[in-house]
């Protein structure tokens, strides 16, 4: 039930257009998601010929051959299969935490290496922004590469290898085919500990080394030109990382293997890391279940859908995209309204939202289904949500109590709203 207090100010609401700006509301929610990793890439797939080479494929579109099986169902054995290439990613880190690795004075262009060991993947971030991923070799269990903030030390092209305790029995190493460090070696401020390239390519994406963090002989190569001593590099273990791309308004979850096996994530940790962003009544939990069933890797929507909003045909841009609820959608308040034309009032801590045109007024409470429109009060099928703290809306509904009519188009993913007079009078 919708508490007495907000009935009462609901009644003396004074619902004027552009009262609270849909757009400066929308921008906000976009910022506050904005503080998610960033999705970094694009997927691509790749029709195999035959039982052509996993690792050739791989080394080709710059992944490691582990990383393409767990982003395929099935062994790989039979041949000729439609394989996804893992190239699309969520970054480590959100531009702000990466930001403030380099610091708040950092020229611009100042880089920044980032490698989650759960996903096996180094990432180079210039500007706080993430420019190039690669796959790499990290330490095996006993031998695990250490996490923490450490920076480039120091650098050598075609080094020698001098043999560390672990193999006192060996020999120095000249540069050539047989120098596991390859022809470049990028030391950490972590004695004993390095990026460097490999005499044994077939090995990255694996957890085999004494703790370094192994490259393709050309992506060390890339590296050594993009980093300077002094560059910081941050080692993360990450096995759920979560990340927001703009363009589509979708949050997203990535699960990564756990190699040192120090846990594996669960569906109310899921939650509880939702809830930091204000998104966790938001979530698909089949999405989230699914994608936890098995360490793909892969970017797997979890809040937010492929739907989209039109008005007399012109579709509606959401921070976050519509969440599908029953027989509605949760959207974000403030761009329903601009499309229609109506007033928005937006509560304190968007405990309420008030539309209003034409006489026609709608007022609602996240969390409450009864709602009052034009002074009654209304069961609605889908309550009202926060996200980020800002308020999200049945669209469908809301639409209705404003006059318009809705429907839904299966062959385009999309709620259609007819606004009848207003489409002309708006000239559309």
């Amino acid at each position: 039930m919708v508490m007495r207090w907000v009935w009462a100010m609901a009644a003396s609401v004074l619902v004027v257009a552009g009262a609270a700006s849909p757009l400066r509301a929308q921008l906000a929610l976009e910022q506050a998601l904005g503080r998610m990793a960033p999705i970094f890439g694009k997927p691509q797939q790749y029709q195999r010929k035959g039982t052509e080479s996993i690792y050739a494929i791989a080394r080709r579109f710059g992944v490691s051959a582990s990383a393409i099986h767990n982003a395929n169902e099935g062994d790989l054995k039979a041949g000729d299969e439609v394989l996804l290439i893992p190239t699309e990613r969520i970054a480590p880190l959100p531009t702000w935490e990466a930001a403030s690795l380099v610091g708040e004075s950092a020229p611009p262009g100042s880089v920044s290496v980032v490698v989650n060991l759960t996903e096996r993947n180094l990432y180079v971030y210039r500007d706080a922004r993430p420019i190039r991923c690669y796959p790499v070799a990290i330490g095996m269990r006993g031998w695990e590469t250490p996490t923490g903030e450490f920076t480039i030390a120091n650098k050598r092209k075609n080094p020698t290898w001098f043999p560390p305790k672990w193999a006192i029995e060996e020999e120095p190493v000249p540069p050539g085919p047989n120098n596991p460090l390859g022809d470049r070696w990028m030391g950490l401020s972590a004695p004993g500990y390095g990026i460097h390239a490999t005499n044994a390519p077939s090995s990255i994406g694996r957890y085999v080394s004494h703790g370094c963090i192994r490259m393709y002989p050309e992506h060390a190569q890339e590296l050594y030109e993009l980093v300077r001593i002094g560059t910081p590099v941050k080692i993360v273990y990450q096995p759920v990382v979560f990340g927001y791309r703009p363009d589509d308004g979708i949050v997203y979850l990535a699960h990564h293997p756990d190699p040192y096996e120090l846990g594996e994530v669960d569906a109310r940790e899921v939650r509880d890391r939702l809830a930091e962003w204000g998104l966790a009544e938001l979530a698909d939990e089949q999405a989230v279940s699914a994608a936890l069933q098995m360490p793909r890797g892969i970017p797997t929507p979890v809040v937010g859908s492929s739907v989209e909003v039109a008005v007399d045909g012109r579709p509606i841009k959401f921070a976050l995209a519509p969440i599908p609820r029953g027989d509605d959608w949760l959207v974000p308040a403030g761009p329903v309204a601009s499309a229609l034309g109506a007033g928005l009032d937006i509560g304190p801590d968007g405990n309420f939202v008030s539309m209003e045109r034409d006489r026609q007024r709608v007022f609602l409470s996240p969390g409450d289904r009864e709602a009052l429109v034009n002074g009654q009060v209304v069961e609605l099928s889908v309550a009202p949500q926060l996200a980020a703290g800002y308020p999200l809306v049945p669209v469908a509904a809301v639409a209705r109590a404003l006059g318009a009519s809705v429907g839904f188009d299966q062959a385009s993913n999309t709620v259609l709203i007819w606004d009848g007079a207003h489409a002309t009078a708006w000239g559309r």
